[in-house]
């Protein structure tokens, strides 16, 4: 049988590079289009502000010799005399005197306005205090020009004119918003568009408002203030949009009748390819549904990379469930020496231990956790103290209280056993009841300090099966609690050290004390959970100390 290579078929029928060229090409020419756009957008932005501000210009120059007269107006020196005068006599202190300086204030204001086209005035004093106010529109913004009445060197105060700000005018074509202390304060935008950004206006660039894309320039105008400023937009999807249109009305024809031809030839290819494939396909699809690897040997077919790789994977499958066989055996000892080390060093370790699995799977079953979820949180429960194996004795076995400095190192056996277990990925799935078994609901918990969900939910369990293992068991230092004494310190602690819906369930699950020896049935089991597990290492545990609010977890 004549066997031939895939790759070479590909070549033959050019499907790759026709594929990657068609790619390439509508790639660039879309990015030079869009590059292209972007430049003349920021032109055609940069011209309009220029026009507003040779317009200013003008409007300034023509705005200036009108405010020389304005300036020189003598109703308004003797008017600004008048209540300099009267401030410096204390004359003002006269509700009536006072009275009819606002009423001359404010005829001078009015005789201004039928002189010149403002939408607002204010007379200010030599202090920059507001004497008489006029404005059009109460809430409009005005673009504010001041003009220093001056009686021969000595300034009495100052005329501040204000022309209404419309920011449609300035927009023109475009779209403009005035920021005010960073915020948008108007927009002719819709504010569904603006809902949400939190970008730096102050800079030009580009922006993302409502799914559609703009380029920013910042106008300057210097009559709006120091607090406001005003920013011009152009949408590049909207300029890009009718070249890009035509752009894809004469590629589509093309590139739709190149892969109709190239799917014609692939067909015809295909045939040689696929049936051997969906073998190997099958085979490892009920290999992930088993969770082992296992693909039998298959027939050789007229393609050399499938026969390739049919083999391939027949001796990966091999050599991964040998090295599987292994690796389980090589767990269970590394279980069992865990195990008996702590056993060894602290005979209650191991039944505390037990009896913590047992309580946390009745407060999981409670809960309403998954299988594999309740499984991994019975070996984590197993293992919760490993790290006590870090301890010296003085302070593990120490008959009494612990001093400040002892407690500071056995909170440290959190953060010990999760370093002797996260070096086996196998084991990831428990790191959370490890490290993590001493934070409480409030946050007042260690290592991390971790509080309310941000605390895994195994870590809760075995926090609790822990605090009330420990209160009903016998210590050196200390005779177990009264049955009805430890609910009512879990039930007091509800909220602040434990979980309340954990504590929820304890009392809602039939906990009972265990009495039988279970150490190998509880090998097996947790040999049989890391063979299951997938998951994956937890991060090193950090943070800082924190003792717990009754004090119950200080010894376990």
């Amino acid at each position: 049988m004549l066997r031939t290579s895939l790759s070479r078929r590909v070549i033959v029928f050019v499907l790759l590079p026709m594929a990657l060229l068609f790619a390439a090409s509508s790639l660039w020419i879309e990015a030079s289009i869009r590059n292209n756009t972007i430049r003349q957008v920021r032109k055609d932005l940069t011209r309009q502000q220029q026009r507003r501000q040779d317009e200013q210009l003008a409007q300034s120059r023509q705005l200036e010799r009108t405010l020389q007269v304005l300036g020189d107006n003598a109703g308004l020196k003797a008017a600004l005399t008048l209540q300099r005068d009267l401030a410096d006599s204390g004359a003002l202190r006269d509700m009536a005197t006072r009275q009819q300086l606002n009423r001359t204030l404010e005829e001078r204001l009015q005789a201004v306005h039928q002189t010149i086209d403002a939408g607002s005035l204010s007379l200010v004093n030599s202090r920059n205090q507001t004497l008489a106010h006029w404005q059009h529109a109460p809430n409009a913004i005005y673009l504010k020009r001041a003009i220093p009445i001056n009686l021969g060197n000595e300034n009495l105060g100052a005329l501040v004119v204000g022309q209404e700000f419309n920011l449609g005018s300035i927009a023109g074509a475009a779209e403009a918003v005035l920021i005010h202390k960073g915020q948008i304060e108007l927009s002719t935008l819709g504010a569904d568009r603006l809902k949400g950004f939190t970008g730096d206006w102050s800079q030009p660039g580009e922006f993302a408002l409502g799914g559609e894309n703009f380029v920013a320039v910042p106008l300057q105008m210097a009559e709006l203030g120091p607090e406001r400023s005003v920013v011009l937009l152009a949408s590049l999807d909207t300029a890009v949009a009718p070249f890009l249109e035509t752009l894809r009305t004469v590629l589509i024809p093309t590139v739709a009748t190149s892969f109709l031809l190239a799917l014609v030839l692939i067909w015809f290819s295909a045939r040689a390819v696929t049936r051997p494939l969906q073998t190997l396909t099958l085979a490892c699809q009920q290999s992930i549904q088993r969770g082992i690897l296992e693909i039998p040997p298959t027939a050789p077919t007229g393609v050399l990379e499938v026969n390739v790789l049919a083999d391939s994977l027949h001796r990966a499958a091999v050599a991964a469930t040998s090295a599987r066989l292994s690796l389980e055996q090589a767990y269970l000892q590394i279980l069992e020496a865990l195990v008996e080390s702590l056993e060894a060093r602290d005979p209650y370790t191991a039944g505390h231990s037990r009896r913590v699995s047992r309580y946390s799977v009745q407060i999981a079953r409670q809960m309403c956790l998954s299988e594999p979820e309740i499984e991994n949180l019975r070996i984590g429960a197993l293992l919760h103290d490993i790290g006590k194996i870090g301890i010296p004795d003085a302070v593990l076995l120490k008959d009494g209280r612990l001093s400040e400095e002892e407690f500071r190192i056995i909170k440290q056996h959190p953060d010990i056993g999760v370093r002797i277990l996260e070096r086996i990925g196998a084991f990831g799935a428990y790191l959370a009841a490890v490290g993590l078994h001493h934070e409480n609901h409030d946050g007042s918990g260690y290592p991390r300090g971790l509080s309310g969900n941000d605390i895994p939910v195994e870590a809760r369990i075995v926090h609790l099966a822990d605090a009330y293992d420990a209160m009903t068991s016998n210590r050196p230092y200390r005779n177990r609690m009264p049955e009805e004494k430890v609910r009512g310190i879990l039930q007091e602690n509800s909220g602040t050290q434990f979980d309340p819906s954990v504590v929820g369930a304890f009392f809602a699950s039939p906990v009972s004390s265990i009495t039988a020896d279970e150490t190998a049935a509880n090998l097996e089991s947790l040999n049989h959970a890391i063979h299951q597990h997938n998951g994956q290492p937890l991060a090193p545990i950090t943070g800082t100390d924190s003792i717990t609010r009754t004090g119950i977890a200080s010894r376990v």
